[in-house]
């Protein structure tokens, strides 16, 4: 017997979405106050989305916005789908300006002043595709409008109904430019039990646990959910951070400053904070800051001190971190964000590809910048390749990164526990 046809039959905010063209609701010092319509759509949708992430919450978002401090000729501004009455999809669109250097040019650097899409996507309570482009092509005409060199979608996921919009150049009338490569993007889906998960280790590789665990003596797991501890976190975590491999690689990642006491601040209040705090023989020697948001985890920041780095801390940490998951407020899902490490291929079990994008509106001027950038990085890769074909790749590497700078060999990171960063 064959199956009956049965047309889709679109919900009522895509009927609205449909019809309605998205309009620009400029961030003003009424949303911060919490009193205007606009703040109230964006919290709406933000508790109505499935997968909003922590970072997408309205208050975050202000207060990172009013702490940055960018010298930019833009203006954050909400993308708001429906009618006078109804919210049916938002999107916020925050300044970001990133030097030409910073994605591959070679010779004089310039600022380059352009939009981000916060959270790398759009907030709806259903990400249809028809969404996704009908939000995307509002705000790549609003880049253009407003002369926006760049729209920035971080760690857009190739599965996402978002990835396909973006993918259609003709729609949304920009150029697609990747800044970094698509690599593969790891989660965890966590099955009904602990013991569930852990049986897809082998006998082996949990007796190895054990015996990383044992290297570190007596050792702590803190738990960092509230107000009242994120000033102790945050001066410990500082600390951690000045000794660390990745701070000598991406400079100095937690500087505990208001600005971050703040941020974290907000977590907390709304309970989205889950960061951790990992204890070596009575001392603060490693941490995470991460949040979780309707059972999905996500690892944002790690760091331990470089002195334990032979023994590999972030990933006997992470084990850790597995265990109390999956033993409190278990979240159905562990999201190691983009970039690929093998530390992350151990303990995941679902893959996907993921990579930072810019659309670059179809301007002379923009276009001359792209070009520009583009002709950079073809050299760069052919200077990669000659050093290479010749063994100098090491020293290449340092040179092209560093702008010269040769690292110690204390600066040598762990390459089995290297976190990705986007710019």
């Amino acid at each position: 017997m064959t199956e009956s046809f049965r047309p889709h039959v679109p919900s009522h905010a895509e009927s609205i979405l449909r019809c309605v063209v998205p309009r620009v609701v400029p961030i003003d010092a009424a949303l911060s106050q919490h009193v205007s319509q606009g703040y109230w759509d964006w919290q709406t949708q933000f508790d109505r989305d499935p997968d909003a992430s922590p970072l997408q919450h309205p208050d975050y978002v202000l207060a990172e916005w009013e702490g940055a401090r960018v010298a930019t000729p833009l203006k954050p501004v909400l993308l708001r789908a429906g009618t006078d009455s109804e919210c049916a999809a938002l999107g916020i669109l925050i300044p970001k300006s990133i030097r030409s250097g910073q994605v591959g040019s070679i010779g004089p650097s310039w600022m380059l002043h352009g939009l981000r899409l916060a959270g790398g996507r759009f907030l709806s309570g259903h990400e249809s595709y028809e969404t996704q482009s009908s939000l995307l092509a509002a705000a790549t005409k609003h880049c253009r409008s407003v002369g926006a060199a760049f729209l920035l979608i971080e760690d857009l996921d190739e599965r996402s109904p978002l990835s396909g919009a973006v993918q259609n150049e003709a729609a949304h009338g920009c150029r697609l430019f990747a800044t970094h490569e698509t690599q593969p993007r790891w989660r965890i889906q966590f099955p009904p039990s602990a013991e569930e998960y852990w049986k897809t280790f082998s006998s082996r590789s949990l007796s190895k646990f054990r015996r990383s665990l044992k290297k570190f003596g007596n050792v702590r797991l803190e738990r960092v959910t509230s107000l009242e501890q994120i000033p102790d976190f945050l001066a410990a975590a500082h600390d951690i951070s000045k000794e660390s491999w990745q701070s000598r690689q991406f400079g100095l990642r937690i500087r505990n400053d208001e600005k971050e006491l703040h941020e974290m601040s907000i977590l907390a209040q709304h309970g989205l904070l889950r960061s951790y705090l990992w204890w070596i023989e009575g001392r603060p020697s490693a941490f995470a800051i991460c949040n979780q948001h309707r059972g999905c985890f996500r690892y944002e920041e790690i760091a331990y001190r470089h002195e334990y780095a032979q023994f590999s801390p972030g990933r006997v940490m992470l084990q850790q971190i597995v265990e109390d998951l999956l033993a409190h407020d278990s979240p159905h899902t562990f999201d190691f964000g983009g970039g690929d490490a093998e530390y992350k291929r151990q303990f995941a079990n679902v893959e996907s590809r993921s990579g930072t994008v810019w659309l670059v509106p179809r301007t002379w001027r923009a276009g001359a910048t792209l070009a520009y950038i583009q002709g950079g990085r073809k050299l760069r890769s052919t200077a990669r390749a000659v050093v290479q074909k010749y063994g100098w790749a090491t020293k290449a590497r340092q040179w092209i990164r560093r702008g010269g700078a040769v690292a110690t060999p204390t600066q040598a990171q762990p390459e089995t526990e290297e976190p990705s960063h986007a710019d």
